[in-house]
């Protein structure tokens, strides 16, 4: 696919975690191979958007973070928590970040390469915070919440690439996702709806600015990096689902 053809990525994205969370008992597992895949989108792409060097290593961190934190957050046994798996993960993922930098024959921008792969490897790990939400929204009696923000997540990402004046794509991009959020999650869980309206804000101000951020490169439109910008704003705002499935009351 070209770019162009590959711009709704990211709604595409979204909507799969939209149906994951509908699927009952099984979509923890499922959201689980749903985050292991975007993942590994982002760690494909991300040395590329960044342009940094030592690629192939520095997707091979990045990835297996990624998967490695969905399988954990899954499969937490009653030793530790899942918050406390994925930051051991991630506290793995700095330390294989730094012994990869080590190996490197050619040390060139290597300040650049280490920070790029350190940001990479906290990105993919907190992806997922969305397989953590869909745990406690299962044991919660809360699926609803997390396909709210998911089906507002994705509405987000599609109208935030539509061919508009930039202020004016913006200010609907939040208007549009704010409102599906809202609309579904107080009809699906029964939450107020200026709590709803917040949570479906915040979810579309973090999604929308985070791909505005990531689609500024210069390269965000070539092949590799693309895939990236896709996947960063989904796996970003997982961390807002897991805080409105535990907080929301």
């Amino acid at each position: 696919m070209t770019a162009p053809e590959r711009a709704p990525l990211s709604a595409a994205l979204a909507l799969l975690l939209t149906l994951v969370s509908l699927t009952g008992p099984a979509s923890p597992v499922l959201m689980s191979v749903a985050v292991g895949a975007i993942a590994l989108l982002a760690g494909i792409g991300w040395p590329n958007l960044l342009e940094l060097p030592s690629a192939l290593g520095t997707r091979i961190v990045i990835a297996t973070v990624g998967i490695a934190g969905a399988a954990v957050a899954v499969s937490a046994s009653e030793r530790f928590t899942p918050v406390s798996g994925i930051l051991m993960v991630c506290a793995i993922g700095v330390f294989a970040a730094f012994v990869q930098q080590m190996l490197r024959a050619d040390r060139r921008e290597l300040t650049a390469s280490l920070t790029g792969t350190v940001a990479g490897v906290f990105l993919t790990g907190t992806a997922a915070c969305w397989v953590i939400a869909q745990v406690e929204a299962v044991q919660l009696g809360r699926e609803g919440l997390v396909a709210s923000i998911t089906a507002g997540l994705a509405a987000t990402l599609l109208l935030n690439i539509a061919p508009l004046p930039t202020t004016l794509r913006f200010v609907v991009a939040l208007a549009a996702g704010t409102g599906i959020t809202a609309l579904l999650a107080t009809s699906l869980t029964g939450i107020a709806l200026p709590i709803a309206i917040g949570a479906g804000l915040l979810t579309a101000i973090g999604a929308a600015c985070t791909q505005l951020l990531v689609g500024s490169s210069l390269v965000a439109k070539e092949p590799l990096p693309s895939l990236a910008v896709g996947a960063v704003p989904v796996a970003t705002i997982g961390v807002v689902a897991h805080l409105a499935v535990i907080l929301i009351p």
